[in-house]
């Protein structure tokens, strides 16, 4: 039986840049890529990702606050789900061979201020997966399209504080081919040059004293410039830790490096056996990112 249900969304905060080959960034009209879009029909929009397709579906604008309304859908053919009734066992839904399953992700871009507000979905594109489509498109020059997290909380504050360092381990995704921005002979620079030696699409890493070493920590610059080389390549990793001891009389803490992104939760209500509408769900967002607008710019001047 039908009926409304109450869904929490999570949406995050983003400044839009490029990067050039020394790492420096600078601020990226996204309208570039935006009106090259616009101008394209849906078959030309679409773009391989990973196994699947990738397309920028929806395209509109708020003149009154020049903001663009913008829907990405991920094209999936694999991992397709099955269907069932209460009286029948489970069948495969079954796709032509140009459908497939739409997963959906909604954002919105501030002109003025180069901030997108991204609508969270891990089944469809994430923050590194739309960086990648978006460089697909962006031919102005040889710089790379790059999404950085508005930070709630400067990590700075706390590495500059804690006594020692006593682990840190790197999770990083699983993407093909890994290009560092940034300093490319630091440590982290040269593990991810080794590993892609290796063509392998996903790897751990952990470094620490090792068991029983309750004195002493690991390389205090090395920890400092690994973490912001981490921030910078935020698409390369999937999660980051970092063990501190914040003093000789505290407990280890434990931080995680990419939980303080700012960020925001809308409510959108639902009706079973129907998918977020995309003008719904912009419009929460709209109302939510003008009611925290000041606070995330306060964040972009500290």
């Amino acid at each position: 039986m039908a009926g409304t249900y109450i869904k929490k969304v999570r949406i995050e905060y983003y400044q839009v840049v490029e990067s050039n080959e020394s790492g420096q960034d600078r601020l990226f009209d996204l309208r570039k890529i935006i009106n090259k879009l616009d101008d394209l029909p849906l078959e030309r929009r679409k773009k391989e990702y990973y196994q699947d397709g990738a397309r920028l579906d929806k395209i509109k604008y708020n003149k009154i606050d020049n903001y663009w309304y913008l829907n990405f859908v991920r094209l999936r053919q694999t991992g397709i789900p099955s269907k069932a009734s209460e009286t029948s066992e489970t069948e495969p839904i079954k796709l032509l061979d140009d459908e497939y399953i739409g997963e959906e992700v909604s954002c919105i871009y501030d002109v003025d201020n180069h901030i997108l507000v991204l609508q969270r979905n891990r089944d469809s594109l994430s923050s590194s997966g739309l960086e990648l489509y978006l460089n697909y498109f962006n031919c102005y020059n040889s710089n790379m399209i790059a999404l950085r997290p508005i930070r709630a909380v400067d990590i700075n504050d706390k590495l500059n504080t804690a006594k020692d360092y006593k682990k840190i381990t790197i999770r990083f995704a699983n993407i093909p081919t890994r290009v560092v921005h940034g300093n490319k002979n630091s440590s982290f620079g040269q593990f991810i040059e080794n590993f892609n030696k290796f063509k392998a699409n996903s790897a751990t890493l952990t470094l620490s004293l090792g068991r029983g070493r309750s004195k002493g920590s690991l390389d205090q610059e090395t920890i400092k410039e690994t973490v912001g080389l981490i921030l910078d390549n935020e698409g390369l990793v999937d999660t980051a830790e970092l063990n501190i001891k914040p003093s000789e009389l505290e407990p280890v803490e434990v931080i995680d490096i990419f939980s303080k992104r700012s960020h925001d939760f809308i409510t959108i209500k639902m009706e079973k056996l129907e998918s977020i509408n995309f003008e719904d769900i912009i419009d929460e967002m709209h109302k939510k990112y003008n009611k925290t607008k000041k606070q995330v710019l306060e964040l972009l001047e500290r």
